[in-house]
């Protein structure tokens, strides 16, 4: 199965708060959230969805940005505080917990196109 979320993924940073020693989501999130579930949701994913479900995964997330510089140095950017809640969001919307991850793939793809690209497999080592 292969998603690709057509935008810049944010980071977690700007996607929580804390408040009175809990962990809160900004509105972005939740309307980012919303907007991952309609692109995500449908019949073909829920037939996907249905043959992977209860299964051990392999799961890629590829991250397309300008990671470098004018100068050709790497941006100090973090693409590992990405993933949780790309992951999050991808698997409440398959209706599949992410429990079943077994193999975790996080990859910077240089691009002037931002999106986010996730593929996921059966994991077929246990």
């Amino acid at each position: 199965m292969i998603i690709t979320l057509p935008f810049k993924t944010p980071t977690v940073n700007h996607l929580y708060f804390n408040w009175k020693g809990r962990t809160i989501k900004t509105k972005e999130a939740k309307e980012l959230k919303k907007e991952i579930l309609e692109l995500v949701g449908g019949s073909w994913n829920e037939i996907q969805s249905r043959q992977i479900k209860d299964k051990t995964l392999k799961v890629v997330v590829e991250v397309y940005e300008d990671w470098l510089c004018k100068d050709g140095s790497v941006k100090k950017k973090d693409v590992a505080n990405r993933e949780k809640f790309i992951i999050d969001s991808v698997f409440d919307s398959l209706g599949i917990d992410d429990k079943y991850i077994y193999e975790l793939i996080i990859r910077k793809v240089q691009s002037e196109k931002e999106q986010a690209i996730i593929k996921i497999e059966v994991y077929n080592e246990i």
